[in-house]
């Protein structure tokens, strides 16, 4: 399977917008502070995604299959509050491979690009985020080469 790996276009929003129902789907009802306050619509998923390809600082690269997006990375560089010794770092906000494709190396064609970005811009540690129940992620982004660093816990108080 031969795939390109470029830059979002805003053309791609359609095809984001139906990955991001794939990327939010392990994530239905794991987090509350993540939960929708009303039903996702493509429309207003096309609108989100939009918004992230027009996002001045935000990196979105999709694979390319014969003119299909197959996955995207989207990523960013974060800046560290000063008393820290490393200022900035890079960011994985999100990836998806489209369920049809997975375990075919685009993941890890994604996440290379986002990697050689950082590195090219004097980035010297790459963080992101999987939820523990995501399974799929974890091994994905483990294989990659990330490593379990910390906990997020989270507490409902009253009601």
């Amino acid at each position: 399977m031969e795939f390109k790996i470029r830059k979002a276009k805003l053309e791609d929003a359609e095809a984001l917008a139906r990955l991001y129902f794939q990327f939010w789907e392990p994530h239905n009802n794991v987090d509350p502070l993540l939960e929708f306050d009303k039903k996702l619509t493509l429309k207003s998923q096309v609108e989100f995604a939009k918004k992230d390809i027009r996002k001045r600082d935000n990196y979105i690269f999709v694979a390319d299959l014969n003119g299909k997006v197959i996955g995207f990375v989207e990523f960013f560089i974060k800046k560290n509050e000063d008393c820290f010794k490393i200022k900035k770092y890079g960011y994985l906000n999100s990836a998806t491979t489209h369920t049809d494709y997975r375990k075919r190396g685009v993941a890890k064609a994604l996440t290379n690009v986002a990697l050689k970005f950082f590195k090219q811009k004097g980035i010297s540690y790459v963080r992101t985020n999987v939820y523990n129940s995501n399974d799929v992620a974890m091994k994905t982004w483990t294989k990659i080469g990330f490593e379990p660093q910390s906990t997020y816990l989270i507490k409902k108080i009253g009601e």
